[in-house]
């Protein structure tokens, strides 16, 4: 990216003022990453073995299995690959979210080892910030593998998790290729170092913003419980 278009913070109150006062736009999203050298390449771009045929084919198996677990029948295939990326299906789609302070929590999300909470990345983290004009109207483009250009779309909460984290997605037609600032798409980057990182860690957490609220099902539940324990500390019922 253009150094003009990187930003640095070095806490909550930074990111706060900079949301607040550069990017208060309805039409900005954020992306978090644990790692600031993390590209804006989908998960399915990184194989470098990678053809749309196995991508279109990988797809096809997650709907046959996944319809007996879903309890909303998605209305398309923009809807389906939504869900399976949710639930950890390489696909062309890169997570974002409306809320600038939930992707801070997926920069500094914390990661349990052992008994102890992981440090943050030695790299330090880094919030992408798209600024967009329009959704793609996924009902007259009905085949998401035949889209030709960058785009936003916000599929509707059929899934528990998206609606937790306020999510939505972009999609590029080559995955190999990172997403970029043209086709009306604007990306600014703000970066932290990995103190700032563990700094706002702690931070949001004390705010709220915790595991167990952006993943309201029982694995996120489980894994919050663990969280807590360790970054807070338990309320008896009797002190």
């Amino acid at each position: 990216m253009d150094s003009d278009k990187v930003l640095i913070i070095h806490n909550l109150e930074d990111y706060i003022k900079l949301i607040t006062g550069s990017f208060s736009c309805g039409h900005h999203v954020y992306r978090g990453v644990s790692n600031k050298k993390h590209r804006l390449i989908p998960t399915i771009g990184r194989d470098e073995e990678y053809s749309v045929n196995d991508e279109i084919e990988s797809f096809r198996r997650f709907k046959r299995r996944a319809h007996s677990t879903v309890n909303s029948k998605p209305d398309n295939d923009w809807d389906w690959l939504a869900i399976a990326q949710h639930h950890g299906l390489p696909t062309r789609l890169l997570d974002w979210t409306t809320s600038p302070l939930v992707a801070l929590y997926f920069a500094t999300k914390p990661k349990v080892l052992g008994s102890k909470i992981q440090a943050c990345h030695a790299e330090g983290g880094a919030i992408y910030v798209l600024h967009f004009c329009d959704y793609i109207d996924t009902e007259t483009k009905q085949n998401p593998f035949e889209y030709p250009f960058q785009g936003v779309f916000q599929p509707p909460h059929i899934a528990a998790r998206i609606t937790g984290q306020a999510g939505l997605f972009t999609i590029q037609p080559d995955p190999g290729k990172e997403l970029e600032s043209r086709d009306k798409f604007e990306i600014v980057k703000i970066e932290f170092d990995k103190e700032a990182a563990e700094l706002m860690q702690g931070q949001l957490f004390k705010m709220g913003i915790r595991e167990d609220m952006l993943f309201p099902d029982l694995d996120g539940f489980a894994n919050g419980i663990v969280i807590n324990k360790l970054l807070g500390a338990y309320h008896y019922r009797e002190c």
